[in-house]
């Protein structure tokens, strides 16, 4: 792990935006006028040496495929392209700015790369064409199993610049994979890619749950029999037991703040909802009622939880303060609504609800307004946001079998990022270092 860290992370900064450059917002992500339109050069071979790692086009594919996944942009197709890349090179005086504003072109992706034995060092701009200037740079070394790690990063910077908030481009989402009658926790990037396998407890793992900056994660495992909850650090892999009350240790939620853990408990003889710090002490009980509770969900600024109670006779929505006061219910569609997650921009929850025999996902607002149905094809699931709200993960057998998709926030885009094994439980980390 520490290899590949400093093999990606040794990237220097080579240029950056002109003071007036940084204030300008190209893209309301909130209100687009229409998607932006965006070259992606092949990048460019500066030894003039046979590429047998396909190291040009494989990263302009993954800028491409990391920008159109937003829905914001509008990928130009190479076809169209009026310079000839291959002559022109990839600083500002080279580029015929004109031939690109030709073909519709707002903003323009070029790069170049060089080798060094198993070293590649690469360098990668983004250009505005309507004012015929560079925007940003950057030169990063890595090898070539961090090609895509290094494409992603660069595709955060655009984004960043661009609209002005974080992409989701370095993410990772950690979820439930079932095999042989056993179902472990397994990472994958937000787009597929570079699974692995996280736990190795050879049983049960259940509801992984990130802590807010990435470091850990928490999931239930029965790998002694009875479900527990386990704490393992991303980096070392290192784990604890942070609760193995009797009974039920399930669903953890990590307040935004990192401070504490709501967790389903049955130790007092039914399902409730307790906080707890990351080391399983200072327990405190939220809800005390006859009915179940289970899987709680913090709002973004921690003052408040989404979760799931059977108390008026079936499962659905209810939201309180994080000191267990002022329930009230907002769901009220259906006789079976669990699993919120609350967005990060604070504005919607998104729940699994049973419409017509099957699992939808839905969206709907803290006050319980504005409910909306998003799915509508096969059994649909466990929906987390992503760490800037404006995609879904979920879970679902539209094809099959049950496999994770995203999605953008309206229900849009469904893109499917796993096919081995059945897959679910998903959760959305934060950037991470690599």
């Amino acid at each position: 792990m520490t290899l590949v860290i400093r093999s990606i992370v040794a990237f220097i900064f080579l240029l950056v935006l002109a003071g007036t450059a940084s204030a300008k917002l190209y893209l309301d992500v909130d209100q687009p006028k229409a998607l932006f339109p965006i070259a992606i050069v092949d990048f460019k071979n500066l030894d003039q040496t046979p590429d047998s790692l396909d190291i040009s086009r494989t990263l302009a594919r993954i800028v491409s495929e990391d920008l159109a996944f937003t829905g914001l942009f509008k990928i130009l197709e190479p076809e169209s392209f009026l310079e000839d890349p291959r002559r022109s090179g990839i600083t500002e005086r080279d580029t015929d700015f004109q031939s690109w504003s030709a073909i519709g072109a707002q903003g323009l992706v070029k790069g170049g790369f060089t080798r060094n034995k198993d070293e590649i060092i690469i360098e990668a701009r983004l250009f505005d064409v309507q004012q015929a200037r560079l925007l940003a740079g950057r030169r990063y070394v890595g090898g070539q199993e961090t090609l895509r790690r290094i494409g992603h990063k660069f595709s955060n910077l655009i984004y960043s610049l661009l609209t002005g908030e974080e992409g989701v481009f370095e993410t990772k989402i950690a979820y439930v994979r079932s095999e042989n009658a056993q179902k472990e926790v397994y990472l994958i990037d937000f787009d597929g890619y570079n699974e692995k396998r996280f736990s190795y407890h050879g049983s049960i793992a259940l509801s992984p749950e990130w802590s807010p900056k990435g470091e850990w994660i928490t999931f239930t495992s029965y790998k002694k029999g009875t479900p527990a909850l386990y704490t393992k650090d991303y980096a070392s892999r290192e784990e604890k037991v942070v609760s193995r009350f009797p009974d039920l240790n399930i669903a953890p939620a990590w307040s935004p703040d990192g401070k504490q853990i709501a967790v389903t408990l049955g130790k007092d003889g039914n399902p409730e909802i307790y906080l707890m710090d990351p080391e399983g002490h200072n327990l405190q009980r939220l809800t005390n009622d006859r009915g179940i509770d289970v899987s709680p969900a913090w709002s973004p600024d921690g003052k408040s939880m989404a979760f799931v109670s059977n108390r008026s006779g079936s499962p659905q929505i209810y939201v309180m303060d994080r000191n267990g006061g002022r329930v009230q219910r907002i769901t009220f569609r259906g006789n079976y609504n669990t699993e919120p997650d609350w967005s990060p921009r604070g504005d919607k929850i998104a729940y699994s609800s049973m419409v017509e025999g099957r699992f939808q996902i839905c969206i709907i607002s803290p006050d319980g307004t504005e409910d909306m149905q998003l799915t509508w094809e096969g059994n649909n699931e466990s929906p987390k946001w992503s760490p800037n709200g404006r995609h879904i993960v979920f879970c679902s057998t539209r094809a099959g079998e049950k496999c994770l998709y995203t999605m953008m926030a309206n229900g849009t885009r469904v893109a499917k990022i796993t096919r081995k094994g059945s897959s679910c439980s998903p959760d959305w980390s934060t950037s991470l270092p690599f």
